[in-house]
């Protein structure tokens, strides 16, 4: 059942774009060029996910319960799904093609949403990271997009704090980033937690088995793995955060692993790990340039890495957060807190502006349709 905050019709901004007469037919007109999806905020405190066209212009925006996260698209098919900003208490099913909300799963019980997800065999299923708030673990709930997003079993990441997932090309083995931070800590206004406990967990999610667990060694501790994306030669690329309130600006905040074999840091970013001010907030691969990216919006910049993790540049770029691929000239896509989109890349000494609006605040990630 949908929640009160959440609308089923276009917003003001989308009638007024698409016109009347697009609404008459099965797909508007404006659909053709949503090129990329964002939760958003507005000056006015209203939470939203936003489809977002390749000039840079905002095509349709739905309303959502609370603030959103990550996202996840469906193969096969024009939906996608937006999680609830961990702890989340809903995941919004949407139709990308109508510009319509589908439906809302709840968060199970003392479950809540960690964030992120994705599809496996084929759009089938819906795998979304989860946290058990009585037991204080990590799990995988299991959606069936085919009846309705029902909940049909669930299994654990073996860890605490699960985040963000990628699913390896095998089809079978997930990589999830066990952040180490559970809902215990999420009130605690002294972050300098003795017991973080943050690890990289390869899982056979079809036999519910670990395969491999990658630890960072003692003197890297306090760091949190949160985000992950896989490069094109199938390594996992990690964007991490420093758990603690006063951050140690000397922490390396990203590496490269292959299954097997130990954590590689990416060389240390131009103006050094201290630009970053403790904090990773999102990681992509443009493989067609083999290309690196990091965000680090409390840092105002984008640090860009070979894929061997040679450090290339840092780019100036106001609480720049979400980032994407463009699939195009090499040229990455990256979304800030100021309502503004940027493209980068390799070759680039400065940001590319692409647009900016006075109404949209864009959240933390940004994906490519």
């Amino acid at each position: 059942m949908l929640s009160m905050a959440t609308s089923l019709k276009l917003s003001r901004r989308a009638l007024l774009a698409s016109g009347a007469a697009a609404l008459l037919v099965s797909r508007p007109a404006w659909a053709s060029n949503v090129r990329y999806l964002s939760s958003a905020a507005t000056l006015t405190g209203r939470y939203a996910v936003v489809a977002v066209g390749e000039d840079g212009k905002i095509q349709f925006d739905l309303d959502l319960a609370a603030r959103g996260h990550g996202l996840a698209l469906r193969p096969g098919s024009n939906e996608a799904v937006c999680f609830g900003r961990r702890p989340g208490s809903f995941a919004l099913v949407i139709d990308t093609s109508a510009g319509d909300a589908v439906m809302e799963i709840p968060a199970a019980g003392s479950r809540h949403f960690s964030g992120h997800g994705l599809f496996v065999q084929g759009g089938d299923l819906l795998l979304a990271t989860e946290n058990d708030e009585s037991k204080h673990q990590g799990a995988i709930g299991i959606y069936d997009a085919r009846s309705g997003y029902k909940r049909i079993g669930a299994f654990p990441t073996f860890g605490i704090g699960p985040h963000d997932v990628a699913l390896l090309p095998d089809g079978k083995t997930l990589v999830i980033a066990n952040g180490g931070i559970d809902k215990r800590h999420d009130d605690v206004a002294d972050r300098d937690l003795p017991d973080i406990r943050s690890d990289l967990v390869y899982v056979d999610w079809q036999a519910e088995k670990l395969l491999e667990r990658v630890t960072l060694e003692p003197q890297f501790a306090r760091l949190s793995i949160r985000h992950l994306i896989l490069t094109a030669k199938g390594d996992v690329v990690a964007a991490l955060q420093d758990s603690a309130s006063v951050p140690d600006l000397d922490l390396p905040l990203g590496f490269l692993h292959g299954a097997g074999s130990a954590p590689r840091w990416v060389e240390t970013p131009h103006g050094g790990w201290a630009r970053l001010r403790g904090y990773c907030g999102e990681a992509a691969v443009d493989s067609s340039a083999g290309l690196i990216a990091l965000s680090s919006p409390r840092g105002n910049c984008i640090g860009l890495w070979d894929e061997t993790g040679a450090a290339i540049e840092t780019l100036a770029i106001h609480d720049g957060c979400g980032l994407s691929a463009t699939g195009r000239d090499g040229k990455m896509l990256v979304s800030s807190g100021s309502g503004e989109l940027f493209t980068v890349s390799r070759d680039a000494a400065q940001p590319s502006p692409l647009g900016a609006n006075g109404e949209y605040r864009f959240d933390n990630h940004m994906v490519r349709i």
